[in-house]
């Protein structure tokens, strides 16, 4: 797997935090600077988690007797058809107008952490297809890192300075990044078939 995918699926679901993080951002009556660290902090720890979790699962079931003798050629179409939902449900998402009750407030870590970890959900995903397709796992602790980080400190500052009304346009940008990875991993599948 190259640098390019793991970028692409990364960023495309660090969009989808930005995004949630970007609406609480909107709602805060003032940035608190020890709350955004703790923040920055949890979304960067519950990124690596769930997608080592899937990552982790995915490899289990590649390294079975049964799923090694066709790894290469349904590993590549199953991490494919996540990246496929992945980025459908983005584009879902941007679509569709979601209500938000708009009050300035401060809110608390642990509602941070909740908002986290419905949009970290996917993120299990990802990593599940990334598993089969195999990773260097340094690598993408690196990337998640830094997009971890980019995504909630951006996200709950864009939120803060400019509203919310970005968040479409950032949903529609992560389901189309995955849809991008998921097209180059098909389209290098498929070459790898036709020189065999």
């Amino acid at each position: 797997m190259s640098l390019l995918e793991i970028v692409l699926i990364v960023a495309g679901i660090s969009l989808d935090i930005f995004a949630a993080l970007e609406i609480e951002g909107a709602m805060l009556a003032k940035i608190n600077r020890k709350t955004l660290f703790y923040v920055t902090g949890l979304v960067v720890l519950m990124q690596q988690i769930f997608f080592f979790f899937g990552y982790l699962v995915s490899n289990t079931i590649v390294h079975t007797q049964t799923w090694h003798l066709k790894s290469d050629r349904w590993g590549a179409w199953t991490a494919v058809i996540i990246f496929a939902f992945l980025g459908l449900r983005l584009l879902i998402k941007a679509v569709r107008r979601e209500l938000v009750h708009e009050s300035r407030r401060e809110i608390r870590v642990q509602q941070y952490a909740k908002i986290i970890a419905v949009a970290s959900i996917y993120t299990i995903l990802a990593g599940l297809a990334c598993g089969f397709l195999g990773i260097h796992t340094l690598t993408v602790f690196v990337v998640i890192l830094i997009s971890s980080v980019l995504a909630a400190v951006l996200g709950i500052f864009v939120g803060y300075r400019f509203g919310y009304e970005g968040k479409t346009l950032v949903y529609a940008a992560g389901g189309i990044l995955l849809w991008i990875a998921g097209l180059e991993i098909l389209l290098r599948s498929i070459l790898h078939l036709i020189h065999f």
